[in-house]
C-alpha cells in the first residue's frame, strides 16, 4: 500500500505538458521504426544515410530523445516519406481517401490490410472527423 501512495504522488507531479511530451516523442519514433521495418533498413543503414554513429540513431529512437524539427526533416528527407503529418495537412491530403471500417474487413483481405494499417486509416479518419 505504502508503494501504491508514492507511485500516486510521483504520478501527480508529472505535469501535463511532459505526459504529452513523452507521448508524442514515442508515436514520432514509433512511425520511424515503423518507415525502417517497411522498407527493410536497419538503424544502420539510417545511420549511414545521415551520416551520423548508429548510437545517435538509437538515442532518436528510444522515444526519449528530445527530438527537433530539424533532426525530424532530416529524417523524412532521408527516408523519403512524412514522419510526422499536421492535422491540417491530414485533410489535404486525405480529402479524397477512402476510409476502411474494420468491422467490414472480410477474414481474406485483412491479409493485404494489416491490423497497424487498419488502425492508421481509423487514426487518420478520427483526425478529419475532428477537423470537419
Amino acid at each position: 500500500m505504502k508503494n501504491q501512495s508514492v507511485v500516486s504522488r510521483l504520478r501527480e507531479r508529472i505535469k501535463p505538458e511532459q505526459k504529452l511530451f513523452v507521448r508524442k516523442n514515442l508515436a514520432i519514433s514509433e512511425q520511424i521504426s515503423s518507415i525502417l521495418e517497411n522498407k527493410g533498413w536497419s538503424q544502420k543503414r539510417l545511420a549511414a544515410e545521415m551520416g551520423k554513429k548508429q548510437s545517435e540513431i538509437s538515442k532518436l529512437l528510444s522515444g526519449m530523445h528530445n527530438l527537433t524539427l530539424q533532426s525530424i526533416a532530416k529524417v523524412e528527407a532521408v527516408l523519403g516519406e512524412e514522419v510526422i503529418t499536421t492535422p491540417l495537412e491530414a485533410k489535404v491530403k486525405y480529402k479524397t481517401f477512402h476510409f476502411i471500417n474494420k468491422r467490414s474487413v472480410s477474414p481474406s483481405s485483412k491479409s493485404i490490410c494489416t491490423e497497424e494499417r487498419l488502425q492508421f486509416l481509423e487514426s487518420v479518419n478520427n483526425h478529419i472527423k475532428y477537423l470537419a
